[in-house]
């Protein structure tokens, strides 16, 4: 298989630039990748997917993962794995942009990106998301196997 990407589709999904690198429909749904540009203070809602592994790769800045209550830190090349059925949120704490690829298998997650965000032709400026985006994503979520969670409180 050879996948030549030199013009992926961009989308801010959900405050966070994302690229899509590679889609499902180039690897016979084996895996998608996509690249985030996490901006300062953006956290994804706790969830967990029905349907597919995900790994984290940093590339740069930092995030904290919550994986199952307990806090995961990110550094520039490191790499978490979260099996189908773990709860987690991706939180970038710092105040820097945080830059990561996410890679699913199989492939799925970006159709989930796709139906919650509309496609630029250019390079996108996230921004913080509205009510209406939430609601787009909430949609989706169960249609494509994640479950959104209420955040976790202290014990």
């Amino acid at each position: 298989m050879f996948v030549l990407n030199d013009k992926p589709v961009e989308y801010d999904f959900g405050g966070s630039r994302t690229r899509l690198l590679v889609s499902g429909d180039q690897t016979g749904n084996a895996y998608c990748m996509l690249e985030l540009f996490s901006p300062a203070g953006r956290a994804s809602p706790m969830h967990r997917h029905q349907h597919e592994d995900e790994t984290l790769h940093m590339l740069d800045g930092e995030l904290e993962v919550i994986v199952d209550g307990a806090p995961q830190c990110l550094r520039p090349g490191s790499m978490l794995v979260l099996p189908r059925g773990t709860e987690h949120q991706i939180i970038n704490r710092t105040g820097q942009t945080a830059h990561y690829l996410v890679i699913c298998t199989p492939a799925g997650f970006e159709r989930f990106v796709d139906t919650c965000a509309d496609a630029q032709t250019g390079p996108v400026e996230a921004r913080i998301p509205t009510d209406a985006d939430k609601v787009r994503m909430r949609d989706a979520a169960t249609q494509f196997g994640i479950t959104l969670l209420p955040p976790r409180t202290a014990s």
